[in-house]
């Protein structure tokens, strides 16, 4: 389980935008929580088997990198894709909701640094569990 600490990471930064936001009523949090508890442990499950099987194996196979690399991006487009609609969501309520022309380009502006740091942790977990030397 030490290996999934930054994926741990990221997890809980997700749940935490998600959980403190009061433009998503109670139940959709739920169940967005129950999404993304249901595909971290079909993805740390499925890592694990993948990994196992090749374990002790020197030098590692190409059809390692091949499996590990395709099952990484493919739970990084469950995982990501989703977690966009929602920010996508939360800003355009945040948006509508402010009447002021001032706040409203703060929050445009704050769509910058806010879009960095989700290709970041997008780059950061491809990197980390599915990188192909």
């Amino acid at each position: 389980m030490e290996q999934y600490t930054g994926f741990f990471i990221i997890l809980l930064l997700m749940f935490i935008i998600v959980v403190f936001s009061k433009y998503i009523v109670w139940w959709v949090k739920c169940v967005i929580v129950a999404y993304y508890i249901a595909v971290s442990y079909y993805f740390i499950t499925v890592k694990n088997r993948i990994d196992k099987e090749y374990e002790g194996i020197s030098p590692v196979p190409d059809a390692y990198w091949d499996q590990n690399s395709g099952w990484v991006d493919t739970i990084a487009n469950y995982l990501f894709l989703p977690f966009a609609a929602i920010l996508i969501f939360i800003y355009f309520k945040w948006f509508s909701k402010i009447h002021s022309r001032k706040a409203k380009i703060l929050i445009l502006i704050s769509l910058i640094p806010a879009s960095f740091l989700f290709m970041f942790f997008l780059f950061l977990f491809s990197f980390a569990y599915g990188y192909r030397p």
